[in-house]
């Protein structure tokens, strides 16, 4: 590699250091909603929320990986261990990335399920058997459609030890424009599909609902019965944001990786020929990890159930830090008591 490619580089592997701040925040942030939802009684018997934990863990993995990958190129290891850790970290952002949009999908099943066929899986124990099983499954095709990654990546040449997307001949071409047809647009379109099914329904019953109370009295009982589907509404407006934009931040990384696919040049190639766009892929990968920071920060402001729990266990934590403060600044001054002048 040549002085500009390593200095390009050099710079690169500052900038992912960075990624350190975003990815302890997904830790915390993600962490938090973890531990609601399983320590809740009532959020645990929902499957919908199962659903969500699995979500949040899979965006938890993201963090505590991206929290990681800086520090492969930060020391100065032997090239073949940079790129045995290069590899299986990025099996590990591209499994749990997966194992994040599918259970998007498994989530707008639900909703579709419950709001429009609520009759075909009635029973909520029958349930939640069916959503655990798919979360084995989504599970499963995550970690089975990661493997090649550990195949397509690796750690560049060179004193950086920067770990990238390396050309595989056709192998990347097939791999990769399969991945994003898969695992993003065929995804994507059947969330818009269902949501927009669901949208339909809540609109037109809240119609019925006016419609058929013609006096004043029968309106509130008729609203206080539809209050129900106004939280599901508001339930299925915070997953519509959170698809939206896992969508939004997710298509550059896909855009980048199809292009170099058939294009059939690596990041040393692209580096080469335009330094703009060697820097557009950069952002570009780096806005995967911000979307297990902005996945859970979606989820507590919109989502009163996680929001309220949050809220409060933050604010049992700030109470034990000023009880434990207190009594950290009250013990001196017992000392100073009991010693004589």
């Amino acid at each position: 590699m040549s002085a500009n490619i390593s200095s390009t580089f050099r710079i690169l592997q500052i900038a992912q250091r960075f990624f350190v701040v975003p990815s302890l925040t997904a830790l915390i942030l993600n962490g938090a909603i973890l531990h609601t939802i399983t320590k809740s009684k009532n959020l645990s018997k929902l499957p919908t929320y199962h659903l969500i934990a699995n979500m949040v863990g899979s965006d938890l993995a993201t963090g505590i990986t991206f929290s990681i990958l800086p520090f492969v190129s930060s020391f100065p290891l032997p090239f073949v261990m940079a790129d045995i850790i290069c590899r299986a970290l990025s099996y590990i952002i591209g499994m749990s990335y997966m194992a994040s949009i599918l259970t998007l999908v498994a989530i707008s099943l639900d909703r579709y399920l419950s709001i429009l066929k609520p009759l075909l899986l009635a029973s909520r124990q029958k349930k939640l058997i069916v959503f655990k099983r798919l979360i084995v499954a989504i599970w499963i095709i995550s970690i089975t459609a990661s493997l090649p990654l550990i195949y397509v990546t690796g750690t560049i040449p060179g004193s950086t030890n920067s770990c990238a997307v390396l050309q595989r001949d056709h192998f990347n071409f097939i791999y990769f424009i399969t991945v994003t047809v898969l695992l993003y647009v065929a995804p994507l379109v059947t969330m818009s599909v269902l949501y927009n099914k669901i949208y339909c329904f809540l609109v037109a019953k809240a119609k019925i609902c006016k419609a058929e109370s013609s006096d004043p009295s029968k309106q509130t009982a008729v609203a206080s019965s539809f209050l129900t589907n106004d939280k599901r509404k508001a339930l299925v407006k915070t997953l519509i944001i959170i698809t939206t934009v896992f969508a939004a931040m997710t298509w550059p990384f896909f855009a980048m990786a199809s292009g170099m696919a058939v294009t059939g040049i690596d990041i040393r190639d692209l580096e080469r020929k335009s330094l703009f766009l060697f820097l557009l892929c950069a952002v570009a990968a780096s806005s995967t990890v911000m979307t297990s920071v902005v996945n859970p920060i979606l989820l507590i402001r919109f989502d009163k159930n996680i929001g309220a729990r949050i809220t409060r266990l933050y604010g049992q934590i700030k109470r034990g830090m000023n009880i434990s403060n207190e009594s950290s600044s009250n013990l001196p001054t017992a000392a100073s008591k009991e010693t004589p002048a």
